[in-house]
């Protein structure tokens, strides 16, 4: 789900579109998105409408779950090896730790439609569908997605040591397989303060880089270092303890790929202002896709690392114990 923040402003912006005629029209256009991953404990569909009235504000409308999400319809993903039928089941988002940000849309109740991952076999090149029920009385929104192969990562290792210095920089690397054409790179740090013998553990996650084609990247060493010093409090009555670190590397496929793509590529400065539409439904807005999520764990600071982020400049009143 990292990919749908980008997701989320090009939907938010195709909704509000006055290009859009679809008052005029009077015609029903759904806006769908899920992103499938072998690595998720479930997987999760959103399935919303592009909402219009003649006479009421799209701002007030927005903020009415009724006009934002259909009633009594059939979401399933089908595995097209065997034709063998999933059913998800609506459930509030808000409950399951996905909370919706406030803004302009309703955010309670925030209803998506989930399947656990050990109830359906996500077999790695199978392709599966995605259909839709009920939207129509006389056919199916559907798209498709063929499951990724986890790459080649060929560092950091799980249990292995890294080394950030202030002067150099930490390759990263790795051989896509599939149709993985996209990836995010994320490093998280595991830490614990103690105020006055008062525990706290803190996660911090640190985006490398976003939505990049390469196989390879580069992470400068000093960019770890401001990192922290950015995410923590100086405070001399904390002493802090970096337990581990993991990191993420996910990977999306050439749907998700091209659906970034186009949106980013007129949403800059230099724009035209008109927001692209591309979706790889067979009706309607969105995407459906596939990503992987290849996670390496426990990882440790090398010991001249351990010493500058407890004695160098830009850490050392962070108080790293």
């Amino acid at each position: 789900m990292r990919y749908l923040s980008f997701v989320l402003v090009v939907l938010f912006l195709i909704s509000c579109d006055n290009e859009l005629d679809l008052v005029a029209e009077n015609r029903e256009v759904p806006v769908v998105y899920g992103l499938i991953d072998q690595a998720d404990t479930a997987q999760y569909i959103r399935v919303e409408r592009i909402f219009v009235d003649k006479e009421i504000s799209g701002n007030v409308i927005a903020q009415n779950p009724d006009s934002l999400y259909y009633e009594n319809i059939s979401v399933k993903l089908i595995r097209l090896e065997n034709g063998q039928e999933y059913t998800l089941t609506r459930v509030d988002g808000n409950v399951e730790g996905y909370v919706r940000d406030e803004g302009a849309f309703a955010d309670s109740p925030n209803y998506l439609y989930k399947i656990r991952t050990d109830s359906i076999p996500l077999i790695e090149y199978e392709e599966y569908e995605l259909r839709i029920d009920g939207i129509f009385e006389d056919r199916s929104v559907t798209s498709t997605a063929t499951i990724l192969e986890p790459p080649f990562l060929l560092n950091p290792m799980s249990g292995g040591l890294i080394s950030f210095e202030p002067n150099k920089k930490v390759n990263i690397g790795w051989t896509p397989k599939g149709d993985a054409e996209i990836f995010t790179t994320v490093f998280y740090f595991n830490i614990t303060e103690n105020t006055g013998g008062q525990f706290l553990d803190k996660r911090l996650a640190w985006i490398v880089d976003s939505n990049t084609d390469k196989s390879n990247i580069e992470a400068d060493g000093i960019d770890f270092f401001s990192f922290l010093s950015g995410a923590l409090t100086e405070d001399e009555e904390i002493r802090r303890t970096l337990n581990s670190i993991e990191f993420e590397l996910i990977s999306g496929n050439k749907s998700i790929e091209d659906y970034i793509r186009v949106g980013q590529a007129n949403l800059g400065i230099t724009s035209s202002g008109e927001i692209p539409i591309l979706s790889n439904l067979s009706e309607g807005l969105g995407v459906f896709g596939s990503t992987h999520t290849h996670r390496r764990t426990n990882i440790q600071l090398t010991q001249s690392s351990r010493d500058s982020l407890i004695n160098g400049s830009i850490t050392s009143d962070l108080n790293f114990q």
